[in-house]
């Protein structure tokens, strides 16, 4: 089940739970106080929370994430973020089905999706890869990546 995220709880108990990777990642961005930094850069902020079961079959969050629009002016280009949950990997197919639908539906809109990932999260890039992105491009000029930190794009089908 995807859903608008719509309280702290359940971001919450994603950033508490987070796999290994993805806290990595966070820590690298943010450093120690990365769980006051992360609930901060997602305030007022529209995105998605995916539900899934926990061992004992109870239903929990188990990823949240989203498309972030720049320029407003040109709204075909998007910031794609994901983050998951330890619980993810009992929740392979759901998680799976849901990513490759949203990827699938937003590659309509837009042009362009990107970000940045951290060198040791493995999973999520062989994730990114299998949906299509690619880590081939070092990176815009003025996007200042953090040491460790790679850059990652899809382009819609016929845009260069």
């Amino acid at each position: 089940m995807l859903k608008k995220a719509d309280n702290i709880e359940e971001i919450l108990f994603i950033l508490n739970n987070l796999r290994n990777e993805d806290l990595e990642e966070l820590l690298a961005l943010y450093g120690k106080n990365w769980l006051n930094k992360t609930v901060l850069s997602l305030k007022d902020k529209n995105f998605y929370i995916l539900y899934g079961f926990s061992s004992n079959k109870t239903l929990i969050p188990i990823a949240m994430g989203g498309f972030w629009e720049l320029f407003e002016q040109d709204k075909s280009i998007a910031s794609v973020w994901l983050l998951t949950t330890k619980f993810v990997n009992i929740n392979k197919s759901a998680f799976w089905r849901e990513v490759s639908s949203q990827i699938k539906e937003k590659s309509k809109k837009y042009n362009i999706m990107f970000n940045y990932i951290y060198k040791s999260n493995k999973e999520a890039k062989k994730w990114l890869k299998k949906l299509g992105f690619k880590f081939d491009n070092p990176h815009p000029e003025n996007l200042k990546l953090k040491e460790g930190f790679e850059f990652f794009y899809k382009n819609r089908k016929g845009k260069k």
